[in-house]
């Protein structure tokens, strides 16, 4: 309950960064184009600090477990999520935006803040492990669902920021390399301002569009649904009856970091590829600011039943 109420607390008030950053361009005091500017910094600076700093640690043969079980789980989940939304696209008439706003999260920008703030620095660690598969999907089955193209590109998947971030981060945890002290206290500053300056951006984005057409667009409800209640709960569910947050002590711990990424808004990556590809970026744009707005309900709930169901 105690871990619920924090997450509502810490998700809470990267909500008001969003009123800020819409306040912000509102009245002038910065531009939309500065959007970017602050889009880069999340993504080529305080992220990927956050990373490195995550993995940071004695690698002891329960957090490789950890680290394995919260991969394996990433993939699983993420296959089971591409299958259901292509039965869903019969049923339901989706289309390309639809389909993977509800299989892939934001589970970088928001996320990693969130861990960082409720559950500690060194919690990323799990945390990247998911960041790590969808990576990889986003730039394969993502892209080319939206883009309707066949080709594969290799050099996006292993140049992505994140990616390297983390391959540099095994390394000097595989080899027990600690970084100085100077530049460990650098990228302690650097991944500081990640969850501000993402929900910054969210709401200088939000200036963009009218609000009565973001929360009148019922499609973009019934995406949210799928993203954040119904996935996430039949994963819930796999994870409870399979019993596989009992494997060993930390399990439930890594899988309920696992479960927050698998629960999280509709990745922002998505409405980037929607734009290069002229392929409904103004509703991609909708989905992405209705889940995020609806998250500060759904998470903390699910969480809370998770932990009650696990005992954590």
């Amino acid at each position: 309950m105690e871990l619920s109420i924090s997450l509502i607390t810490q998700i809470g008030s990267l909500f008001i960064l969003i009123g800020i950053g819409y306040i912000l361009v509102k009245k002038n005091v910065l531009a939309i184009s500065d959007a970017t500017a602050l889009s880069k910094l999340t993504l080529y600076v305080c992220a990927p600090a956050a990373i490195i700093k995550s993995f940071q640690i004695e690698l002891t043969s329960e957090r490789l477990h950890g680290f394995m079980l919260a991969i394996i789980a990433a993939i699983i989940i993420h296959i089971g999520y591409i299958v259901f939304s292509e039965i869903l696209a019969k049923f339901f008439s989706l289309n390309d935006i639809e389909k993977v706003s509800i299989t892939y999260s934001n589970c970088g920008n928001l996320i990693i803040p969130l861990v960082l703030a409720v559950l500690g620095e060194k919690m990323v660690f799990y945390a990247s492990a998911y960041m790590m598969v969808q990576t990889v999907l986003l730039w394969t089955h993502c892209k080319m669902t939206i883009s309707r193209e066949k080709e594969i590109s290799i050099q996006k998947i292993l140049g992505n920021v994140n990616m390297l971030a983390i391959a540099l981060g095994i390394l000097l945890c595989v080899f027990h390399i600690q970084l100085p002290v100077l530049l460990s206290s650098a990228l302690s500053g650097a991944q500081a301002p990640l969850g501000p300056l993402s929900m910054l951006v969210v709401g200088m984005l939000l200036t963009e569009m009218s609000l009565k057409e973001v929360f009148s667009n019922k499609r973009a409800y019934l995406t949210a649904f799928f993203r954040l209640i119904a996935y996430p709960l039949i994963t819930m569910l796999v994870i409870y009856l399979s019993g596989v947050y009992k494997l060993f002590p930390s399990a439930s711990a890594v899988l309920m970091i696992t479960m927050l990424s698998a629960s999280a808004p509709s990745a922002s990556s998505i409405t980037q590829f929607a734009t290069i590809y002229d392929n409904h970026p103004a509703f991609s744009s909708v989905i992405n600011t209705i889940t995020v707005l609806l998250c500060i309900i759904t998470m903390p709930l699910l969480n809370f039943i998770y932990t009650s169901l696990v005992r954590l």
